[in-house]
C-alpha cells in the first residue's frame, strides 16, 4: 500500500492505520481502496501521497479568520467530549463504537483549527450534565443535531474566510459532518 497523506489533518495514512475509526464512516477503507482519511474524515480528494499539508502562518490570519477558528475548535471539543460521554453511557455495543471512532475524529477538526490558527492548546470546556439522555436513541438524536449544527457552522463561516486554503478545510470538514448526520441515522 502507498503511503498517503491527508492535507487537511496532516496525517499519514498506511497499511497499519487505514483502518481506525472504521465505526465513523459508511463505506470502509480497504488497503487497496482509501476513501477517507481515518483521522479526520476527509474524502479521497484531500488525500494525496506528496507532502501538500495546507500550511499557514498564523500571525498572517485577520482577525475575523482566527475568531472562526477558535469557535470552530471550540466547537469541535465540544461535540468530541459529548461522543466520549456518549459512549460511556450507551447500550448497544455498535453505537459505543460509532461514538468513541465519532469523538476521535472531532478532536482531530479540533486540533485541525487548533494548528491553522496557531492557538496553544485546546480549550477545556464546561461539561454538561448529560444524565438526561436515558437511551442510545436520545443519545442519537442529540448527536445528529450536534452534526447539523456543525454543518451550519461551517457553511455560516465560510463566507467571512479570506484564506483561500482555510476555506477549503472548512469545506473538507463540513462534508465530514454532513456523512456523520448520514451514520446516525443508519
Amino acid at each position: 500500500m502507498e503511503t498517503l497523506r491527508c492535507i487537511v489533518c496532516g496525517m499519514k495514512i498506511n497499511d497499519k492505520n487505514y483502518g481506525i475509526n472504521v465505526h465513523s464512516f459508511i463505506e470502509k477503507n480497504t488497503a487497496d481502496n482509501i476513501i477517507y482519511c481515518p483521522f479526520c474524515g476527509a474524502g479521497k480528494s484531500y488525500l494525496a501521497s506528496a507532502d501538500e499539508l495546507y500550511k499557514l502562518v498564523p500571525e498572517a490570519l485577520d482577525r475575523e479568520t482566527l475568531k472562526v477558528l477558535d469557535n470552530a475548535m471550540k466547537l469541535e471539543v465540544f461535540n468530541g467530549e459529548f461522543y466520549q460521554e456518549a459512549s460511556r453511557m450507551a447500550s448497544a455495543d455498535d453505537v459505543r463504537n460509532m461514538f468513541e471512532a465519532l469523538s476521535s475524529v472531532e478532536f482531530t477538526h479540533a486540533k485541525v483549527h487548533m494548528k491553522l490558527g496557531g492557538f496553544g492548546k485546546l480549550p477545556a470546556l464546561h461539561k454538561p450534565d448529560y444524565s438526561k439522555y436515558e437511551t442510545d436513541e436520545q443519545l442519537l438524536a442529540e448527536a445528529s443535531k450536534r452534526e447539523q449544527h456543525a454543518v451550519h457552522f461551517y457553511e455560516r463561516n465560510s463566507g467571512k474566510i479570506e484564506s483561500q486554503a482555510i476555506r477549503q478545510v472548512l469545506k473538507a470538514l463540513s462534508e465530514v459532518e454532513l456523512q456523520h448526520i448520514e451514520i446516525l441515522a443508519l
